[in-house]
């Protein structure tokens, strides 16, 4: 579940923007069932009655902020067969949801927005091969969540279908990197379930 923070629920999604299914759930690979386990239970009911929730699986109740629309979200982890927790866990790694965000690397490329596209890599494909700009992935939530969930499923399907091998491809696949990066992933993931918000 998600929720804007400080805003009225969204009643329906803008148009072109599928909302999640009612009552879909998302699958989840062993490690996620295994992190389930190992985080605290689900907030209990008398927390989720503290604000409306748009529902993102029905798993646990996750706030966001005002910015990150759970439509958006919604949508991406639907079109990309994610568990919606998994694209916010990246994301806050990642940015922490910030759109605006150019990083410079050593290397010359730049990382662009809240999934921190890379311009030698992800943000080139994205850019040159599906034309989209680069504006849109540094400053468009939406645009962003869509090719975080493209990237991720990518590196997961190219990785055999390991969820964990392919977050951390997401991120690099030298070791020591590969490593800390799943950590960081994985320790987001536990916050936001343990604590219900991004």
């Amino acid at each position: 579940m998600v929720t804007i923070e400080n805003t009225p629920p969204l009643t329906s999604p803008p148009a072109l923007i599928a909302p999640a299914p009612v009552g879909a759930s998302y699958p989840e690979s062993a490690d996620e069932r295994l992190a389930r386990y190992l985080v605290a239970p689900p907030r209990t009911a008398q927390a989720r009655s503290e604000a409306p929730a748009a529902s993102l699986g029905g798993r646990y109740d996750v706030l966001v902020p005002q910015h990150i629309p759970p439509h958006c979200i919604h949508s991406s982890a639907s079109a990309y067969n994610l568990n919606p927790l998994i694209i916010l866990s990246v994301m806050k790694v990642e940015s922490g949801g910030r759109t605006g965000l150019v990083s410079r690397n050593t290397n010359g490329t730049d990382d662009l927005g809240p999934g921190q596209f890379n311009t030698g890599t992800w943000a080139k494909l994205l850019i040159e091969k599906y034309k989209i700009p680069r504006e849109a992935l540094i400053n468009d939530m939406c645009q962003a969540v869509r090719g975080m969930g493209f990237a991720i499923r990518t590196e997961i399907n190219g990785a055999g279908g390991d969820l964990w091998k392919g977050i951390g491809n997401y991120h690099s696949r030298t070791p020591k990197h590969h490593i800390k990066y799943v950590r960081l992933v994985y320790g987001a993931y536990k916050q936001m379930t343990s604590k219900g918000k991004f």
